[in-house]
């Protein structure tokens, strides 16, 4: 199991260098945009964004391969059930008619583009940030220091799991334990959840070591918090909120005056 699954990678692209407030920015009112669409024509140039977002950060494919086969094979397995779910439960007449009916259809391919989107932006965020980052970002936006630390923590947890995920593996496997489901990568998955039981005990006791050190150190003791790294918004990073923020403007008004037909 690749252990660079949705970590940080190095890099000198553009998205590297914004600020991770502005990304962060971004990222909110691309969400927000998001969930103001409800029709295709208002989420293409939301899907075209954020593939021009990506494209910009220049991730190797070689590095990020093992993390987007996962999310697409996601994608599509919710987007299916929730086609099926709308088909069988509000279609009236021939069940055939109603699965090729072009609404039945654009309600099928809306998720995909939106689930596509949020992916693409959220995954170049964690590719082009550096995880020490998020608390002092989040904490210089205006967030609460605690809360601040558990958003990082959660973040640098997953890239953790998965890597004990791995150790695990390879112990079992040195016991005798063989992975089934070939080149199937659903099936590779579901063949290893019984080794999510002891990984996530031996995860979580990792946690109480992480809390004693802060501990140890005074975390929380105090209400107010100051930041070693001190991170400066630059023309670019103003650029791009500024950008962010219209972004969510338009959607907004968009979604209030319903230009586009149902």
């Amino acid at each position: 199991m690749p252990i660079r699954f949705i970590r940080y990678i190095e890099g000198d692209s553009l998205v590297h260098k914004f600020d991770p407030r502005a990304k962060l920015t971004f990222i909110f009112f691309m969400i927000l945009s998001l969930s103001l669409s409800f029709h295709i024509i208002s989420v293409l140039p939301l899907l075209l964004i954020s593939l021009i977002f990506y494209h910009l950060a220049k991730l190797p494919w070689s590095k990020t391969k093992a993390t987007w086969k996962l999310i697409l094979v996601m994608i599509l397995v919710l987007s299916l059930l929730n086609y099926l779910t709308i088909v069988l439960l509000y279609s009236e007449g021939p069940i055939l008619e109603s699965l090729t009916s072009p609404d039945a259809i654009r309600r099928a391919i809306m998720p995909v583009m939106k689930l596509l989107s949020l992916a693409l932006v959220t995954v170049t965020l964690v590719f082009t940030t550096p995880p020490n980052l998020y608390a002092p970002a989040l904490g210089q936006m205006g967030l609460p220091y605690r809360a601040a630390y558990v958003i990082q923590l959660a973040l640098r947890y997953v890239p953790e799991f998965i890597a004990e995920m791995g150790k695990t593996l390879e112990a079992q496997m040195a016991r005798g334990f063989r992975p089934r489901g070939g080149r199937n990568p659903l099936a590779r998955v579901l063949s290893i959840v019984p080794l999510v039981v002891p990984v996530t005990i031996s995860a979580a006791l990792s946690i109480y070591d992480i809390a004693d050190s802060m501990e140890l150190r005074g975390f929380g003791e105090e209400d107010c918090h100051t930041w070693y790294r001190e991170l400066r918004l630059l023309r670019r990073d103003k650029l791009l909120m500024a950008f962010s923020c219209s972004l969510g403007v338009i959607y907004a008004v968009v979604f209030v005056t319903q230009p586009f037909p149902h």
